[in-house]
């Protein structure tokens, strides 16, 4: 079905190797579709699901339960808590300040 026999005559191992890697590379295609096609677990949809979601969005989530954690296990201060959030900020890059500035 993938002519790895037929399909090519050369004498060259070069082109030889070349033609068997062309084969694999379509089985490889055929064995992709063919999983996305019948099996529902695949989990490539996974991310057309989660597109809508942003890097401040998730990132936020992520803070948030460290933030909950550090509260339930420490049992600290709302000022000890204030401090130790606005610390955490300062010491992140710019870019991730500007999106955690624009996802509050």
């Amino acid at each position: 079905m993938l002519n790895l026999v037929g399909e090519y005559h050369s004498l060259s191992y070069d082109a030889l190797t070349a033609h068997v890697a062309i084969v694999f590379t379509k089985y490889m295609l055929l064995a992709l579709t063919g999983r996305q096609n019948q099996d529902l677990r695949t989990m490539g949809e996974i991310f057309f699901f989660l597109a809508d979601i942003t890097f401040a969005y998730a990132f936020r989530i992520i803070l948030q339960a460290i933030i909950e954690s550090i509260h339930k296990n420490f049992q600290i201060t709302d000022e000890q808590m204030q401090a130790f959030i606005n610390d955490f900020y300062l010491g992140l890059p710019d870019y991730m300040q500007t999106a955690l500035a624009k996802a509050a």
